[in-house]
């Protein structure tokens, strides 16, 4: 199991998260995966916090927000990884509550899979909206 940080700071704010999955490699595509791809899954079922060990029930903007991330690269992977079915099991999330938004699992879980495949990095910047405080992705294609 790896983990990977993503860290986003400017000014006056910051994004910070931590998260850590495995690849797991069934035979058939998985029952309890979320197709990102035609060969890549997601499982988010079993996420812990990685601070205090304690579940985490990530919200269906979460889980949306890893499909995102995952789908930036499943593309990258299905071209190194020669398995009929890749599934990518988050396990445990490192939040610190004051730099934690939910768009950043999006780059957190590309990353990881970068580390893990060895691919080319995609450059991802988070971009604050001051009025509103929200973030957008701005994404290397």
């Amino acid at each position: 199991m790896r983990t990977h940080h993503f860290r986003v700071q400017k000014g006056g704010y910051g994004l910070f998260l931590g998260i850590a999955a495995e690849v797991i490699r069934p035979a058939s595509p998985p029952p309890h995966g979320i197709p990102v791809s035609d060969r890549v899954w997601l499982d988010a079922s079993e996420v812990h916090n990685a601070y205090y060990g304690s579940r985490l029930t990530l919200t269906e903007a979460e889980v949306a927000s890893l499909q995102v991330g995952l789908g930036k690269v499943s593309g990258a992977i299905e071209l190194v990884e020669s398995s009929p079915c890749i599934l990518i099991a988050v396990r445990a999330l490192e939040i610190v509550e004051a730099h934690h938004a939910e768009v950043a699992l999006a780059p957190a879980i590309a990353g990881w899979a970068e580390s893990e495949w060895s691919l080319a990095p995609r450059r991802c910047d988070a971009v604050r909206n001051r009025a509103t405080g929200r973030y957008t992705l701005v994404w290397d294609e």
